[in-house]
């Protein structure tokens, strides 16, 4: 299988893509938060799904006033990496998903690509082209490298920085520059 058979969407970007006859693959790995359900329109274009529920926090603590309190464990990268290996043979692909397509699915798509490409760095390259914004969650890459041997994490930190550098560029300075409150403040 061919890195390039790894998709990464977005929830509603998923649907509307669904919606309009985009193309997909034959199997799909569906992150969401654990008191949500899966749209129809996911449910029925594909023909295995991997359902993960887990909220995109890192800690326990970061949850608040969830009733739930989930968030990513090993377990659930074992179960990727078990339904992975189980249907490689017969997937067109992989079509992965979460609420916005940043942090959790790309985290999973890194993982993916690193069993397909066998290169930490590879698979970063490949996740850059593919998903350019994308800011894979710190403990699923962790996971990875736990279960794989690798050391996806070092890479990880280099695609989360240029991923927020390029989101600050796209913002740029404030007005005036950004030393300018500053500059009036030691003059004033």
């Amino acid at each position: 299988m061919d890195p390039v058979s790894i998709q990464v969407f977005g929830e509603q970007e998923l649907i509307e893509h669904l919606a309009r006859g985009g193309a997909h693959h034959s199997h799909c790995i569906s992150i969401r938060n654990p008191d949500e359900t899966i749209p129809a329109i996911i449910k029925d274009n594909f023909h295995a799904i991997l359902e993960l529920r887990f909220y995109d926090a890192e800690e326990i603590e970061q949850l608040g006033a969830q009733t739930i309190k989930r968030i990513p464990e090993r377990k659930d990268v074992k179960g990727i990496i078990e339904f992975f290996r189980l249907t490689a043979a017969e997937a067109t692909g992989y079509t992965l998903h979460c609420w916005q397509g940043i942090s959790r699915s790309p985290a999973v798509a890194l993982g993916l690509l690193y069993l397909l490409t066998g290169s930490e760095e590879e698979a970063a390259l490949h996740l850059k082209r593919i998903r350019p914004d994308a800011r894979p969650h710190r403990k699923i890459v962790s996971f990875f490298d736990e279960q794989l041997g690798c050391r996806l994490s070092r890479v990880n930190e280099r695609l989360r920085a240029e991923a927020l550098g390029a989101t600050m560029g796209a913002l740029g300075p404030p007005p005036g520059g950004l030393l300018t409150r500053a500059k009036r403040m030691r003059a004033g």
